[in-house]
This record gives C-alpha cells, structure tokens and sequence, in this order.
C-alpha cells in the first residue's frame, strides 16, 4: 500500500509540474500554486516518514534504515541512497519557485524554468523507483559516516544551497529568453545571490566542521573532489556579487548573467562529481557507483557511464546540463558583444579576416586534441570564439587573460606539457596583438599613478580573481579523478589569494588614506612578502614550515608570502569595519559586507597555518607511544595511559550508535602538569550480511592557540580488537597515533562565522541601501 501511495504521488507531482510549465496562467491564483506545492513536496515527505517509522517494507528502507538506526540518524538515512536526496532537492526547488512568483499573478518564466528543474529532478526520482516494495527484512545499514548529528544538517543545507544557485541560474536563463538588459537581470538575480551565497557558506562551512570532527583527515579541509566541487559555484556567486557597476556608466558588468548560467552548471557538475563515484575518487560519495578502470579523462569516464539504467540516465542527465547551460552562457555572452559593437559600430575579426579566425579556431581544436582534455578544448573554443566575434581593434582583454591562464592552469596542473601549453597560447596572444595600438593610450605607469585607475583596479580584483581561482580550482579538479594534490591547490591558489588580499586592503583603506600613503603601504607590504620568506627557516611558524612544497620552495616560503598579505588585509578590512561602524546612521548591508570581509582574511590566515604549513603526509605526524613513558612531540608530552574496549551492551558505552569501541587514553603533558587527556579510538559497526566497518573517533584537546588533533589509525585500531579478543589489552604496551598540532585552527572557525554573520546581515539591505555600489574619490 505505502509503494502504491509513493508511486502515486510521485507521479501527481511529475504531472503538476508539467502543468506549471506548459499553462503558467493557471497559476494565477495564489491557491493553486500552494497545491502545486504540496503535491511537489509530498513524494520526499512520504519517504522522510517511510524512515521514521522504519517501514521495511519499502526497499529504500530495508536497505538503509538499521533496525538499531536511533530515530535521529533515520533522517540523514534519506539521504544516504540515491533517490532520496533527488526528492528533498526537488522540494526544496518547489518552495523556492513559490517563493519567486509571490508577487506575480502567474507563473513567471524565472518560475516555469525552475519547474523544470523540479521535473527533470522527479523523473530522476522515479526512474530509480524510491517506493519500490521489499520483503519487509532490514537488510542494510546506514554508512558510518552518516551517522552524526552534522549530516541531519549538512546535506540539507547543501542542497539548499544547490537549489538557490539554480534560482539563481533560472533568472539569468529567463532574462536570455525574454532579451532583456544585462543590467535588469544583474538586478532582479542579485537577491537570490546573496541567499545563495550565505547558504553555500553555511553549508560548506558544516561540511568542514564534519570532516574536523569525524574524518582522520586531521583539518577541516583537504580539497577532496566533492568539496572542491561544491565550492566552484560558490566561487561564481562571489563574483557576481562583485560585478559592480561601471565607473562611467550605471550598467552593470554584462557578463553577471553568464556567470549566473555558468554557476547553475557548476552545481549540476559538483552533483555530478557526488553522484558519479569511479570518476572521482571522495570520501564524500557515499552513493557511487562505477569504477576505476576508466579513462583518464573525467567527462569520458561520465560518458562511459551513460546507459539506459537508472544510474546511467542521471549522470548523463546532470552531464546535458552542465553542457546546456554552458553553451547558453557563451551564447549570452556573444548577443551582449554583438551589441556593444552595434552600438560602437566596430566589426569584428570574424568579419575582417575569417580564414585567420576559422584558422585559429582550428589550430586550437587541434592543440586540444594533442593534449587530450575535453575541458580545455571546450573552454578553450568557446573563449577564442568570444574573442574572434568581439571587436577586432580592442579585442576583450579579460577573455585573453582568461585563454592564457586556461592554458597556464592547464600546465600546472598537468593536464598539459609545458610545450602543449605555449602553443595552446599562442591564438589568444595573436588576436591581442594584431590590433595596432591606439595613439593616446596611457602607459602602465601612467595609469599607476592615477587615483582612478587604481581604485576601479581595486574594485574589479575580486570579480576577476575569484573567476580565475574558480578557473584554477575546476582545471586542477579535471585531474584529481584518482587522488587528490593539496600541495597543487595550495602552491598555485597562493598567488591568487595574494592579489585578492592587496585589493581588499587597498579597497578598505578607501579615502581616509591618501594616495600616496596607501601606495607606500602596498609596496613596503610587497617587499615585505617576497623578503621574509627568505626568512622563514628562522621565523617560529608552526607545522612543517621546513618541508617543501616544490624542490624549491618550502611551505614556510609559501605561507610567510601570503601570510603578509593576509595580515594586512585583516587590519586594514577590520579599520573599515570600525569606521564605517562609527558613523551615524551606517548601512546595514555595507556593515554586512565589511564583516563578511574581515571574516573571509581570518579564515584564510587560519586556512594557511592549519593546511598550507602542515603536509598531512610526513611520517613526523605518526608517533609511537610506549605505555607511561612520556614522549615530546611539539612542545607538549604525550604519555599512553591504557587501552579502552567497550561493547555496546556495556553500561559504560556512551555512543547510541554502532556495536563497540575500542581506543586508547592519552595524557597530555605540559611542564610537568596535566593539560587533559585524549581518547582517540574506533567505533565498530556491523552489518546484517556479517560484515564489519569501522569509523575513526578523532578527539582533540583544545587551547588557546588552537587544536591538539589525535587519531588512531585503522591498523592499530584492528591490532587492539586482536588483543581484545585474546584478552591481551592489559599487554599492549605500545601503540602508534597520528598527531597534529593545529596553531591558529579557532581562527577558521571565527572567521566563517563572521563570514556567515556579514552574508546574513548583506543579504536584508535596507530600502535604498546599495552596498554592493559604493563609490569612493580620492
């Protein structure tokens, strides 16, 4: 009977949502758009309750619902298959189209596309067939991983955000269909931005707060596929909301629209990245499937995937949007150079010498070919298309940048050799340099020396860097489908965030500094940051400063570099915010944004002393500890107290999940006194079929400067079942931990709460407060 229901308003909810697509005037009365509703979110409300009560007789629960599952973990059990998170994604895209149209009076087109969504979502859904009957047997259990109180909240609120950036991604898509100025689109999706944003800060902040608390990791953040993929769309809502408008004109940046279509494509690609395990290898991918023995090429391996079964249909679902709405971004782009030149009455190079332009486009075709990367041939054309169909006398020069850096970055992170990316740059450095140059233009350092210049520099650093580390970010993940490389995201992102800083700085300086002080500023700071790493061996930086990152650059080089630039930002970031916060009657939203960007520098600053200084890899971080005897490790003595084995019927058990513990106790020593103890230990869980899994408790001892992070290892972990059951714990008198000294972890915390706090408080303006516009004169 509960199949029956589930397959029956599954379908209801398919055939509404066509409904609300194709007869957008029946939604004219509020009442039957919160039907339309209601009958979109009852398929995921059905199966929420499904797993309350345990109903095995659906296959979805038989499978992930254990009958020891506390009632808690029964939530995030939805989520652990693959149909159920399709159906909470879709609701939550059903309130948000709500939401969208409260003050039309019929389904607008930002509305009807959203629909679409929630169609393409449901039929996913139904593909799988989430109702399916089962025998009424619990026949699985929920991943470990699963179990805790972090992934009741994580996943929903990822997909919230998800589901924003698709609102996001539906305004622009409709302002295309409707024609309408960059400038009103820019405008009427700067809204749904802000949720967005705040949500996907939210909701990747939780995910690092899960892997600080339950992953072996040892930090919050280790550029996993998953997490990488989901913070590609974050970094194209930071973008947009720094499109700012012209100096000289009250447009706005046209290509907000595109980077809005880019950044939906991007959330279908980090589902893509989740839900397509074989292709990227994640910790995160707990509904995978696939496997290894694939091509090298990420998107080849997706196309390898692509059937007509269940798992077949959705990746190659998600795969069509993510080329859909990619093509209909560069074709947003190309109308908006189409009438810039109407306008100017320039022509285009396409139109002056097309055998030069179609002979580019060739030869590049042809260099990606010889590299062999589909996203750089297809990145890489689309961005030498722009540029042959702009205006040949000033072609764009943020589209020749950003064909160069593809091709940088393509470097970097071996996709291509050296020689392949030289010759990949060549068509973008010959469109640029054809043009002869106009007399009159202003030299650099004339342009250097002009107030003006300098600030709409400023101002435009963080829309431009933000692209170019979400560029960097999406080339390094085409490679990471079988490990990922922390020290390349570190060592090349750097550089990037170094920029980004002296921006900020400059920026929160603003007019209350003079020309001439702020110059001096940024370069006393300059030489400082390029001078003190060759300082670092003699600087107390915590971590592995001493170990390299490249043959030639330490780690403590890398991170005293931007640390400079970082420390200069919070400064100057926090003096704005205290300005602006003294004045009589300060904008809420631009509060909200000063906050948010003293939040995001002591992130950073924390982010560079717990990952960028420590290599999670030196066989330094693994200890052996001898029973009672003290042992130094990073200024504190660690002394191994005894063996904890608990079983889940014991009265001492403290966990409501899984069926036994097994750890050790640690003291930690400090001069002789006490500072606490650590118990770091495993969590044994297991199945009906008989098999076992374990998951790593990871305790922390905290301080002042930060976290003292112990975990016991899966080896170990099984050496001490062994003694357990031989009843041998009392002659274990060794044991081996891995130990982090994390300097400066409680700053990553409080600066994503500043982050979260600044979002929350921009995101409800005032009337008439535009933040995101201000303008300052020297």
């Amino acid at each position: 009977m509960l199949s029956l229901l589930g397959n029956a308003l599954l379908l209801l909810a398919l055939l509404v949502s066509l409904h609300q697509i194709f007869r957008p005037e029946a939604g004219s009365d509020p009442r039957a758009r919160l039907a339309a509703l209601a009958t979109q979110v009852s398929p995921f409300v059905l199966l929420v309750m499904a797993f309350l009560i345990q109903a095995t007789n659906l296959e979805l629960v038989s499978e992930y619902a254990g009958e020891k599952l506390p009632l808690f973990y029964r939530i995030s059990a939805v989520w652990g298959s693959r149909a159920g998170p399709l159906m909470m994604w879709a609701a939550m895209v059903s309130v948000i189209t709500l939401a969208m149209d409260v003050e039309e009076d019929r389904v607008s087109t930002s509305a009807r596309i959203m629909h679409s969504w929630t169609t393409i979502l449901l039929s996913i859904s139904f593909i799988m067939g989430p109702f399916a009957p089962s025998d009424g047997t619990s026949r699985g259990e929920l991943n470990p991983l699963l179990q805790t109180d972090l992934m009741v909240i994580h996943p929903p609120v990822v997909f919230l955000y998800y589901s924003l950036c698709l609102a996001v991604a539906s305004v622009a898509l409709s302002g295309y269909i409707r024609m309408e100025p960059p400038e009103v689109t820019h405008d009427r999706l700067l809204k749904w931005v802000r949720y967005a944003f705040l949500a996907g800060t939210v909701g990747i902040g939780l995910g690092g707060l899960w892997a600080y608390s339950v992953l072996d990791w040892g930090g919050y953040w280790a550029w996993d596929p998953v997490e990488t993929g989901s913070l590609l769309p974050w970094l194209g809502l930071l973008a947009i909301l720094h499109a700012r408008p012209r100096r000289d004109s009250d447009r706005k940046l046209a290509s907000s629209p595109g980077i809005a279509m880019i950044g939906g494509a991007l959330v279908m690609h980090a589902t893509l990245v989740t839900r397509a395990n074989g292709v990227w290898a994640s910790v995160h991918a707990f509904v995978g499937d696939g496997s290894n023995s694939m091509p090298s090429d990420p998107y080849f391996r997706v196309l390898q995937l692509a059937d007509f079964s269940a798992v077949g249909i959705e990746v190659t679902t998600y795969l069509l949007a993510v080329i859909s709405l990619g093509c209909i971004a560069v074709a947003h782009l190309a109308r908006q150079q189409k009438q810039q030149l109407e306008d100017s009455g320039s022509t285009t190079l396409f139109q002056e010498n097309r055998v030069l332009s179609l002979s580019l486009l060739v030869y590049f075709a042809g260099i990606g070919l010889w590299i062999g990367s589909s996203a750089v041939i297809a990145l890489g054309l689309a961005i030498l298309f722009l540029l042959v169909n702009a205006d040949s006398e000033r072609p764009p020069g943020q589209l020749v940048a950003a064909g160069i850096l593809l091709m940088l970055f393509s470097s970097w992170g071996w996709v291509a050799n050296w020689y392949q990316a030289m010759a990949g740059i060549v068509p973008f450095l010959l469109v640029w340099l054809v043009p002869e140059e106009e007399e009159g233009t202003p030299s650099i350092l004339e342009s250097l020396n002009d107030s003006a210049t300098l600030n709409r520099l400023a101002f435009s650093t963080p829309f431009h860097a933000s692209l170019a580390f979400l560029l960097l970010t999406w080339i390094l993940l085409t490679v990471e489908i079988d490990g990922t490389n922390l020290a390349a995201h570190e060592l090349y992102g750097t550089p990037i965030l170094a920029v980004m800083a002296m921006a900020l700085s400059w920026y929160s300086m603003g007019a209350r500094v003079v020309l001439y002080r702020r110059t001096a500023v940024i370069a006393g700071v300059l030489a400082l940051s390029f001078s003190l790493p060759l300082l670092s061996t003699s600087i107390p930086l915590p971590g592995d400063p001493e170990l390299p990152i490249t043959p030639s650059i330490s780690r403590g080089d890398l991170s005293t570099f931007v640390l400079v630039w970082l420390s200069l930002a919070v400064f100057a970031t926090g003096f704005r915010l205290w300005k602006t916060a003294r004045r009589d009657s300060p904008r809420t939203g631009l509060i909200g944004s000063h906050i948010a960007h003293v939040g995001i520098a002591v992130l950073l600053v924390g982010h560079v002393l717990t990952t960028t200084l420590v290599d999670r890899s030196d066989p330094s971080h693994l200890v052996t500890l001898e029973r009672g005897e003290p042992l130094e490790h990073s200024g504190f003595e660690l002394v191994f107290r005894d063996v904890e084995v608990i079983s889940s019927e014991d009265d001492g058990y403290a966990y409501g999940i899984g069926d036994g513990y097994v750890g050790i106790v640690i003291e930690v020593m400090d001069d002789g006194e006490s500072r606490g103890m650590l118990e770091p230990g495993m969590l044994r869980f297991d199945s009906p079929s008989g098999s076992v899994s374990a998951r790593s408790e990871v305790d922390r001892l905290t301080g002042l400067t930060g976290d003292t992070v112990v975990i016991l290892d899966l080896a170990q972990s099984n050496e001490l079942l062994s003694a357990m059951i031989m009843g041998q714990t009392d002659q274990v008198e060794q044991v081996r931990v891995t130990v982090y000294h994390l300097t400066g972890s409680h700053l990553v915390w409080v600066g994503w709460v500043l982050v979260m706090m600044g979002s929350a408080i921009a995101s409800v303006p005032k009337i008439g407060d535009n933040s995101s516009e201000e303008i300052y004169e020297d």
